[in-house]
């Protein structure tokens, strides 16, 4: 009895837990578009110097993305800076956690593809969600030829969930990694290459060429005069440009008992300069896993590159020493207070808090119809006992002497 009533009372604390962690997760979207008001970036002129490699109104999609791409890995200077959104969904109840990953790379130096780390880089991931567990900040960085990491994760860092963004404690405490020139050993444990534009299978830089086989479909170019730039969209073939990313994401989530990462969708829309080099690409990806129950992932980010270093504010000398002077910390933590004074709060509508109500007493319905079959299946298990039992002690009243 006193096995019931523990089992019990776990049960009713798992459930609270679960309801108010989806009450938290549902209620928490970022208030208004964070990256128009923190990015450096995104509404910068076209690059002063032209593309190693340019383009023209003829080409395709795949021959523009290409020149694209070439032309990241050959610029002298570049950063990127990546806005998004990540959503876990339940079949049935939907979305079940938001976590919003922001940060930038920084790259000086042409990528060298037989000297990999002979350029210097600097990577920063912020990733903010009203899950504690959620929360990290990880910085990398590439300097003489070797790389060096450091992370803070958990309830420290404090979370804003008007502007889905963290602040850093000045006293947090951060953990820190050598990897010296073990580049491979680095993008096996923290999933995200600081030289490389991103992790897919789009471009093969020891061929400087698309990788054989990985777009599925594309549009025809579009020019707009006005702003200079081509626009298209692509949609990738899964196969292909995730072969590397889901045993990198399979490793990872292997960690919190994860598995069975099957993609469904890949889409990107790109902005390309009239001169060949990448404006903007905004990502679009979707898969399945699991983790103790069938689950899905939709990520949606938006990019922005630019290409002259003294223009875009961040100057590479800074931050070769970030793990010193704090530099990512200190501009993170400035860009928090001006977004948390100057965003609009999102106030949920009747409709929308009806619906995260209804999500609330949809879980908890399901997880109570697994406490009762859980409960009914111990019940019947131990009445069963119970009758085995007592045939057992009437057996031995009945034949225990013959057996002597």
């Amino acid at each position: 009895m006193k096995r019931v009533k523990k089992f019990n009372a776990m049960l009713l604390a798992l459930l609270a837990t679960v309801i108010v962690g989806f009450a938290m997760t549902a209620c928490a979207q970022r208030g208004s578009d964070v990256g128009s008001m923190t990015s450096s970036v995104r509404d910068m002129p076209a690059p002063k110097a032209d593309a190693a490699r340019g383009i023209d109104a003829d080409m395709s999609a795949e021959e523009m993305m290409e020149a694209g791409f070439y032309n990241y890995y050959a610029a002298p200077y570049v950063v990127s800076e990546n806005y998004s959104t990540n959503l876990t969904n339940l079949p049935v109840l939907g979305t079940v956690n938001v976590q919003y990953i922001d940060g930038y790379k920084i790259r000086k130096g042409v990528y060298n593809d037989a000297s990999l780390l002979s350029s210097q880089a600097y990577h920063l991931v912020i990733a903010a969600g009203a899950v504690r567990s959620s929360r990290r900040i990880e910085e990398a960085v590439v300097n003489n030829g070797s790389i060096s990491y450091r992370t803070m994760t958990g309830s420290a860092l404090q979370y804003n969930d008007d502007t889905g963004m963290l602040k850093v404690p000045s006293d947090g405490k951060f953990t820190y990694v050598d990897y010296g020139t073990d580049l491979d050993k680095y993008n096996t444990e923290i999933c995200n290459d600081p030289l490389k534009v991103f992790t897919y299978n789009i471009f093969d830089t020891s061929e400087n060429a698309l990788t054989n086989g990985c777009v599925q479909s594309a549009t025809q170019p579009v020019y707009d005069s006005e702003a200079g730039v081509y626009t298209f969209s692509v949609v990738f073939n899964n196969e292909v440009v995730t072969k590397d990313y889901i045993r990198l994401l399979e490793l990872n989530l292997d960690k919190q008992g994860g598995k069975d990462v099957r993609y469904t969708s890949l889409e990107m829309d790109f902005e390309i300069w009239a001169d060949g080099h990448i404006k903007s690409i905004a990502i679009l990806e979707k898969y399945d896993f699991t983790l103790g129950m069938p689950m899905s992932n939709e990520y949606e980010a938006e990019v922005y590159f630019a290409y002259d270093e003294q223009d875009c504010g961040y100057i590479m000398s800074d931050y070769v020493d970030a793990f010193d002077n704090n530099i990512a910390i200190t501009r993170n933590n400035e860009l928090y207070d001006y977004s948390a004074e100057n965003v609009e709060v999102n106030v949920m509508s009747p409709a929308e808090i009806a619906g995260v109500v209804i999500g609330v007493l949809a879980l908890s319905a399901i997880i109570i119809i697994v406490v009762a079959a859980v409960l009914k299946k111990q019940h019947k298990k131990k009445l069963a006992d119970e009758e085995a039992k007592a045939a057992a002690a009437s057996e031995r009243e009945l034949f225990g002497d013959n057996e002597e």
